[in-house]
């Protein structure tokens, strides 16, 4: 008779835990007992799969849809090693390969497509092996391939051009067979005379359909505008004097005309739409810091002028026009947007020797930001800059036309209509850049911003979350956390809205359980002319009048079936949607996470309409530009996320990706979802992957990975690749591994006890089922993951052995630390967000100690493999070495892994392997009673690291 599932909670929870006297797991079941578990092999002739199968599985990157729909793009990449880049016809449905091949455009026309060639790997290897110099080393190639005249009945018959030593390359928005590439300017030495560092380079401008090909030497910057009419460059000849010009190239009539040479610099240039007008930069200095000048060119005036510097009116005093800031006109063409900042000082001469100098960091207690953060951020801190506009035609309420948009005490300012609208949201973070070291998200204030004039009015002070400008610019949407609410204000008007307040449902989210104040669910988008909004509850879509003119109307009905719809931009560059729109939305359930699409029309009256709804998980979904085509992938724990395309509504699919067939050689595995009641009768789920050929009579060794809630993955695929830190399931459940992942909700306050409340009655309830050896059950986890497994196992020795990869031990040791990723202090972490203390250390220590695995290390007998890298990031290493030093001075059995120069999650093919490895054997010694090998039976002394890595028995 199986016991009850609440019995073997109290079972599980309380055998041998917190008790002295037990000082060794109850499991200790040797290799012999695993009878009934086949490892190797079936019936099916498919074997387990393996560390050295690695390379074989690739994943699918950057898929496209040409602009008429006849195309697609995408790249077939290994884990390691040349990848290519797939060309498929969706007239015949042949399909070509780019070897090495990625980072593809297709032409606006669909007549080429345009992609970066890698050098090949080998290639690569063997000149860092011969450690040749950065310059030295193999570069990447410019390849095109030209279909215009295909016809369906082959699948190129154009030409295909290849380039070496390429730079970049861009190829036009809208109407037009161009494209242009830059090359390493192989040719031609540095010139000793000259005072610039910029670099120039060899440029092509190509049409693939024509083979016309225009040739130009010494380019250091070029852009097209957006209809590709016209493409403006930069040439710089260096020499005693330097100097530079603009020259624009007409695509159309296939000509060149400079229209500004002069001795000194040019930086920055930019077309308007139409390519009727251009801007750049351009300063005469020579000194190390440069002031520059804005110069404009129209084609009505056919002359270049200046229009801004330093001196002009509406700069502010002691600022410049900044060489780091873009250049961008709005899409009308009367508005120039450009950047400003501070006046940067010359850099005093050197006067004494470098090492006669004090070097360091002042700390003050004041500061905005720490010094850490500070210094993290420095470089992009000295290219800060702040945005202004030129108004280039006459306007009424136009007082100047240079109008300063951001400063410092108004950092942000988000335009409306592409650059064309009156009026934008002003976001000002500074009266609260100190409070971001222990509040997320960060506070900010909001501001309406006249782009006309510069006025600016406070409209909200203290927001949590992030403001939106409508479409139009009619009106700043914001969510208050203090009320749950989302307002508006009306630009026009000057007056507020409380929109949500009649609707009695949570606009945020209803499942949060951090301390900080619940997350808003979003918007959908602006409805033509800003007449309504579409705002997200947690599983439906509302429609607004930002003005409260009109009732809210729902527009589906998800929440009857547990279902959420979202909207799905098609197209990039739409910037509202038109009431009669045939719309896509992505929909999910979150009972049983079945996915797919449906359709609405926002004002038709109607429910949204299903177009497919499957038990897969969707992703990838993307629109041709000119024709009501789509591709989009699709996934399950066993079907690899290959590519499909249909029409618009789903119909005429057919799959056109086939990648990582050779999964049907291995053993693989089943993905199931599996519900309980907790010990307080709470609803509780997770994800159990079974082995394939499962066999429910067999008892199987089970491992336990768990960081929040994972269930909602539950059809995400999983490629069989080393670990960066978390156990392949694939690999594990190939092997006769049972991987079980249960969702964890959180107590504030209490985020050890949580985890360990969820994963325990998990474990209880899946050993109920009767197929688990419940003396061979572990744990893995990783970051607060592994934070998790490192608390559980200091409350409980049910589990046999245990794996925290980047565990915090210490939490009043940890709350000061730094991210080194970001410079950031971790307060916030404890106080406002993951780790859920929700208060400060001084509030309530015991909270910090109660939840510190470091302050328990003495309960804990389960044998321990840790992870702490001496690169990570975001877990200070040195949480991982307080423990190991505890366990290690109580004479627990502990191991820990210190990747060198690596990060929290590996990031280098040979340690990501290693770990992959290593963790697999610490796991078959203790799950499946493997021999110990070398590195856990007698450990890898620093002498010897380089020579012998300890993998053998």
């Amino acid at each position: 008779m199986k016991k009850s599932i609440l019995t073997l909670f109290f079972i599980l929870l309380f055998s041998c835990s917190l008790y002295p006297q037990c000082t060794e797991p109850v499991n200790g079941s040797s290799s012999s007992e695993l009878s009934g578990v086949t490892f190797q092999g079936d019936t099916t002739g498919k074997v387990p799969l393996n560390h050295s199968l690695y390379n074989l599985w690739e994943k699918i990157d950057n898929s496209m849809i040409s602009p008429d729909g006849k195309w697609v793009s995408y790249e077939l990449n290994p884990g390691k090693g040349d990848g290519n880049l797939i060309l498929v016809n969706l007239f015949n449905k042949k399909s070509d390969t780019i070897k090495r091949g990625y980072d593809a455009v297709f032409s606006p026309n669909s007549d080429f497509i345009a992609f970066k060639i890698k050098p090949p790997e080998d290639s690569t290897r063997k000149a860092k092996l011969e450690k040749k110099k950065k310059e030295q080393m193999p570069k990447d190639s410019f390849g095109v391939v030209s279909f215009l005249n295909l016809g369906g009945k082959e699948l190129f018959i154009d030409s295909y051009f290849k380039s070496g030593n390429l730079v970049s390359f861009k190829v036009p928005e809208e109407n037009a067979s161009w494209t242009a590439f830059t090359l390493e300017n192989s040719k031609n030495k540095k010139d000793t005379a000259s005072r610039s560092n910029i670099k120039t380079y060899e440029f092509i401008v190509l049409n693939p359909v024509t083979s016309k090909k225009f040739e130009f030497a010494d380019v250091s910057n070029f852009s097209f505008s957006k209809n590709g009419s016209k493409l403006g460059f930069i040439t710089l000849k260096k020499g005693k004097n330097d100097t530079s010009s603009v020259t624009l190239f007409d695509t159309r009539e296939q000509k060149e005309k400079e229209i500004f040479k002069s001795q000194g610099y040019i930086k920055n240039i930019s077309l308007d739409d139409k390519g009727t007008q251009s801007a750049f930069i351009y300063s005469p200095d020579t000194a190390e810091v440069k002031r520059y000048g804005l110069f404009y060119w129209s084609a009505a005036e056919n002359k270049v002028r200046k229009i801004a510097d330093m001196n002009s009116t509406g700069i502010p005093y002691d600022w410049e026009i900044s060489e780091h800031a873009n250049l961008n006109f709005s899409e009308d063409g009367t508005m120039l947007y450009f950047g400003t900042a501070p006046k940067i000082l010359q850099p005093p001469k050197d006067t004494i020797p470098d090492d006669e100098i004090a070097k360091l960091d002042v700390w003050h207690w004041d500061d905005p930001l720490l010094q850490t953060q500070q210094i993290h951020e420095l470089e992009k801190e000295k290219k800060r800059n702040y945005r202004a506009v030129y108004h280039l035609t006459d306007k009424t309420d136009v007082v100047n036309r240079i109008v300063q948009l951001e400063d410092k005490t108004l950092e942000t300012v988000r335009t409306s209509l592409k650059g064309n609208g009156k009026y934008a949201a002003g976001i000002s973070y500074k009266p609260y850049l100190k409070m971001q070291s222990w509040c997320d998200p960060e506070y900010s204030d909001i501001y309406s911003v006249n782009v006309l004039t510069g006025e600016r009015k406070l409209i909200f002070e203290k927001a949590r979350y992030r403001a939106w400008i409508s479409s139009g610019g009619n009106y700043i949407l914001w969510f208050n956390s203090d009320d749950s609410s989302y307002y508006s204000y009306s630009n026009i008007k000057n007056e507020y809205y409380q929109l949500t307040k009649s609707i009695h449902l949570q606009f945020c989210d209803e499942l949060w359980d951090m301390p900080n104040p619940p997350e808003p669910y979003g918007i959908g988008g602006w409805i033509q002319n800003d007449s309504y909004v579409l705002i997200y509850d947690r599983f439906d879509i509302w429609k607004f009048s930002p003005d409260n003119s009109e009732l809210p109307v729902k527009l589906t009905e998800g929440r009857e079936s547990q279902t959420r719809y979202r909207y799905i931009k098609l197209d990039p560059e739409e910037i509202f949607i038109k009431n009669d729109e045939k719309i896509l939305l992505k929909s999910f359930n979150e009972d049983n996470y079945s996915e797919g699409y449906y359709s609405l029309i926002v004002d038709s009256g109607e429910l949204p309409k299903k177009l497919i709804f499957q038990d897969y998980h969707f992703s990838g979904l993307k629109k041709s530009k000119k024709a009501d085509k789509i591709i989009w992938q699709k996934c399950t724990y066993t079907e690899f996320n290959n590519i499909w395309n249909s029409n618009i509504d789903f119909s005429g699919q057919e799959k056109i990706s086939d990648a990582n067939p050779q999964q049907t050689k291995y053993l693989w595995g089943t993905a199931e979802l599996v519900k309980w009641k907790g010990p307080n009768n709470e609803d509780m789920r997770g994800i159990l992957y079974k082995p394939e050929n499962f066999n429910p009579e067999n008892k199987y060794p089970m491992i336990v990975y768990f960081y929040e809630k994972y269930t909602d993955r539950i059809n995400y695929y999983y490629p069989v690749a080393p670990s960066r830190s978390v156990i392949n399931f694939p690999l594990y459940n190939s092997n006769g591994y049972v991987i079980f992942l249960p969702d964890i909700s959180y107590d504030i306050g209490y985020p050890g006890e949580s985890a360990l409340k969820y994963v325990m009655s998990g474990t209880a309830y899946v050993i109920s089922l009767g197929f688990i050896d419940e003396n061979n059950v572990g744990l893995q986890g990783q970051s607060w993951g592994g934070y998790q497994v490192a608390y559980i196992v200091t409350q409980t020795n049910f589990y046999k052995c245990a794996m925290a990869g980047a565990p915090v031990a210490n939490m009043t040791s940890a709350y000061g630390g730094i991210r080194l990723e970001s410079g950031i202090v971790r307060s916030h972490q404890y106080e406002d967000t993951q780790s859920r203390i929700g208060v400060t250390l001084w509030d309530s220590l015991s909270l910090y100690i109660k939840n510190s695995p470091l302050f328990l290390a003495d309960k804990i007998s389960t044998p321990l493999l840790l992870m702490a890298n001496d690169a990570d990031g975001a877990v200070p290493w040195q949480q991982g070495i307080e423990f190991f030093n505890a366990l290690r001075r109580l004479d627990k059995k502990v191991w820990m892994l210190t990747y060198n120069d690596d990060q929290h999650n590996l990031t280098k093919w040979p340690n990501r392997v290693d770990l992959s490895i290593r963790m697999k054997q610490f796991f078959d010694h203790y799950l499946k009673g493997e021999p110990m090998p070398k590195w856990m039976s007698e450990g890898i002394p620093a002498i010897n690291k380089e020579i012998d890595k300890g993998l053998n028995n």
